[in-house]
């Protein structure tokens, strides 16, 4: 195996996830760890997506530092995810975040906090067209996989600790 081959092979991606936990709203372990499981099984899901139609099974996210101040910061490490998959969860986090601003800056219906609209849908496909359409692929997504996207966007849109940054790094 050749030595570029071998750093491509063991290269982390290392994730740092700022989350909103203002004095007033404090920091409820249960919605914490709801969009923990959100985060992990998006990004999962984007990754099996990405490796379709390989069947390529080992991929690893770890929380690797856990940082209780506020903003709550939580760093993920990542092997064996494409940069494809991670550029398309940074994507999909951001217009969580940009949105979660407008929704705190206005009131929302009940129907807003439990819909995509138009515009985030678009966003969503734009990102998930990263995925499959990587490296010249003619990639496609099941009704299923796109349901599961949907439910894990709509409940960090709706979580009581907002997600406030996403960076990416690798190493």
């Amino acid at each position: 195996m050749s030595r570029s081959a071998t750093r491509a092979t063991t290269k982390v991606t290392f994730i740092d996830l700022e989350f909103d936990t203002t004095p007033n709203r404090g920091a409820p372990l249960g919605d914490i760890a709801s969009s923990l499981v959100s985060l992990h099984d998006l990004l999962r899901d984007l990754a099996s997506i990405a490796a379709y139609p390989s069947s390529v099974e080992f991929r690893d996210i770890t929380v690797v530092a856990i940082e209780m101040r506020n903003p709550l910061k939580i760093k993920l490490s990542l092997r064996a995810i494409s940069a494809e998959a991670v550029k398309a969860f940074q994507e999909i986090c951001r217009d969580i975040i940009v949105r979660g601003r407008r929704s705190h800056q206005g009131a929302s219906t009940a129907k807003q906090r439990d819909d995509l609209d138009a515009k985030q849908l678009a966003n969503i496909k734009t990102a998930l067209d990263l995925v499959l359409h990587a490296d010249g692929r003619d990639g496609h997504i099941t009704e299923q996989e796109e349901q599961r996207v949907h439910d894990h966007i709509l409940t960090l849109q709706n979580a009581e600790v907002p997600l406030k940054r996403v960076i990416v790094k690798e190493e």
